[in-house]
């Protein structure tokens, strides 16, 4: 796996993980996966832009809502109870309100993944199952960035995978319509004219 550390499955304790992380250059963005540690390539611009465009959208019908919630782009979720996960999704839906030194956030609703062609189906796999895990968690979503297209997983469909197309409408648990999946694109070269 591109990234993936060279000692292959090996599984190192999160104190382990933290001071590998630590030591590495700032740059390389890590995650802690079933307890194996795996760098994450560095985002695209097409990535970073479907990103941006989802946490605008989160936050703006939050703010229309008045939850005390509020997206972000590239935060670690971090369980007390789990020595093996420490992920970073590309958006996560958490509580508005947090400490100023804290690092991580231990509960979260929402959560986004912008997939590419290249990310490993079983690190893809094993990241759903975690998110699914944590009692907080309403739904998750696969975005690609390849083309428009998506796959959502709600805790209130029995996590069952729902294909997205450009015109479908993204519904996020305990949130609502937040548009159309092809606004997701926009400001890319898929966004459709």
């Amino acid at each position: 796996m591109p990234g993936e550390m060279s000692v292959g499955r090996f599984k190192i304790t999160m104190e382990q993980f933290h001071a590998l992380r630590d030591e590495r250059p700032k740059e390389e963005k890590w995650e802690l996966i079933e307890g194996v540690p795996v760098m994450m390539p560095p985002p695209s611009l097409m990535h970073q832009s479907i990103s941006q465009n989802l946490e605008y959208l989160l936050n703006r019908k939050l703010e229309d809502l008045g939850l005390p919630l509020r997206a972000h782009r590239e935060i670690g979720v971090l369980l007390s109870n789990d020595d093996s996960y420490n992920p970073e999704p590309d958006v996560t839906v958490i509580d508005k309100e947090f400490a100023p030194d804290q690092l991580y956030a231990g509960k979260f609703y929402f959560v986004a993944e912008i997939v590419s062609p290249n990310d490993k189906e079983r690190v893809l796999s094993a990241k759903l199952a975690f998110y699914q895990g944590h009692a907080h968690c309403l739904g998750v979503i696969f975005v690609r960035q390849d083309q428009i297209g998506a796959t959502i997983y709600t805790r209130d469909r029995n996590w069952v995978a729902e294909s997205l197309t450009a015109q479908n409408r993204i519904e996020v648990p305990n949130i609502g319509d937040i548009g159309i999946l092809a606004d997701l694109y926009r400001n890319t070269p898929h966004f459709p004219q």
